[in-house]
């Protein structure tokens, strides 16, 4: 190791410190196979796997006179009126005041949360928050003002918004915002927020021109609502909230995001918002792929995939816990089962953290078998919630879930017996060294 530069000495320390302390590390260039059926990908409806479509989509692009790149930031050449014909196709499809394309909904959260809050604002924010928003409020000019509250919880959150407005009286006055940020289904949980509770608290206790609500909207796009237009319209809550977050690389199968907000928010970030104003927008084929795919995403096709999304979701529950109903809660189980889909009104959502202290020895158990998996330890997620995050598709079979799950319990069942034989061990060693006494 010698040979290292001083930068490269220190990257490797850091990875090194990872794998002592047994988190594991992500290396780019591997690829897993998902030949077995995919378990694992964000793509839920399987859009990505209609061949159908392919030849559908081509022929719309032999049709567009622009393909390649956009030749510029937004703020130069890359406000191309296909760039702002998308917009504007979003605004209508959404009915909304304004929407604003991005690069990618990490994008769009760097973007909004880094440059919308102003000196004096407030952020509130569920504990379980994307990654891209945390970084986006770390170069806030609120960063020294934001507040998390307990996963999902109604009574902390309520805690909370009264103790924020005792503390900085400038938002009961109308001169600060409080945001409120929240995400409608949560990517590792795959649970529900209590939407509507937090939205009413909100119009309870603060004035409504010191409000700012917003909701990612990632991982409910393409399943719930109209359409698949998200959760907020399943349960009739869109205009209750002020900017909303939808992601194209889930359910829409591509890549990009959209923004919906209010026009002078829109101005203001095509202004201030660095991280928008100075990245090359997207290419106009990527522009021609998003208005298909979101087009795909609302037809009877996509409907019928809902369906079984839904359909496999029970299926895959009822046959988890068929088979593992003799396997230790403390080997493997799906985490906070009974309540997983507690504020789901009826709904269920297709992410299951299947929980496991050993999820590396897991992943390359299934990996071996043709499974995309990824085991997730700390800091990925919290310290005794170890997991495989789990992933339910439209294109998943009752026979592909049933071999599946037959997999993990397999594998249970041989983590069981190493653990009965290692007991069984110690106990023969301590009878042994009585025997000797």
């Amino acid at each position: 190791m010698s040979s290292l530069s001083a930068l490269e000495a220190s990257m490797y320390a850091s990875l090194e410190g990872r794998r002592r302390v047994g988190v594991p590390r992500f290396d780019g260039d591997i690829n897993y196979s998902d030949h077995a059926g995919d378990f694992f990908s964000n793509d839920y409806l399987s859009i990505g796997k209609l061949p159908h479509l392919r030849q559908q989509f081509l022929d719309i692009l032999s049709q567009n006179p622009l393909l390649f790149g956009s030749t510029g930031s937004r703020a130069i050449t890359g406000s191309t009126s296909e760039h702002i014909g998308l917009e504007e196709y979003f605004r209508k499809q959404l009915q909304v005041e304004k929407a604003m394309v991005f690069n990618s909904g990490y994008l769009c959260n760097m973007t909004f949360f880094g440059y919308a809050p102003q000196a004096g604002d407030v952020v509130l924010y569920d504990e379980f928050i994307h990654a891209s928003i945390h970084d986006g409020l770390r170069i806030s000019r609120a960063k020294d003002h934001t507040f998390s509250f307990a996963h999902n919880s109604v009574a902390d959150f309520e805690s909370k918004v009264k103790q924020i407005l005792k503390d900085y009286p400038s938002i009961s006055s109308g001169l600060s915002t409080l945001f409120i940020v929240i995400e409608s289904v949560y990517s590792m949980e795959g649970d529900f927020a209590p939407m509507e509770e937090l939205i009413t608290l909100v119009e309870k206790y603060v004035p409504s021109k010191s409000a700012h609500i917003v909701v990612d909207e990632a991982h409910s796009l393409g399943l719930y609502g109209p359409s698949g237009k998200g959760l907020l319209r399943e349960w009739g809550l869109e205009k209750r909230v002020h900017s909303v977050i939808f992601t194209f690389t889930k359910s829409v199968n591509f890549v990009g995001g959209v923004f919906t907000t209010t026009p002078i928010i829109y101005q203001y970030l095509s202004n201030y918002g660095r991280s928008w104003l100075f990245t090359s927008s997207l290419p106009h084929v990527d522009l021609a792929a998003i208005r298909f795919c979101f087009d795909v995403m609302q037809t009877p096709e996509a409907d019928m995939l809902r369906k079984n999304v839904a359909n496999m979701c029970h299926f895959f529950v009822k046959t988890f816990l068929e088979a593992t109903y003799d396997i230790p809660k403390s080997v493997l189980r799906i985490l906070h089962q009974e309540t997983k889909d507690s504020n789901g009104r009826g709904l269920m959502s297709p992410i299951f953290p299947v929980y496991t202290p050993q999820p590396m020895a897991l992943q390359h158990h299934l990996n071996k078998l043709g499974y995309a998996a990824r085991g997730l330890t700390y800091p990925g997620v919290p310290k005794g919630t170890e997991r495989l995050r789990v992933v339910i598709h439209g294109g998943n079979t009752e026979a592909e879930i049933r071999l599946f799950v037959e997999n993990l319990r397999a594998w249970a069942l041989k983590e069981v017996a190493l653990a009965t034989a290692a007991q069984s061990s110690v106990i023969m060693e301590g009878l042994a060294s009585l025997h000797k006494l």
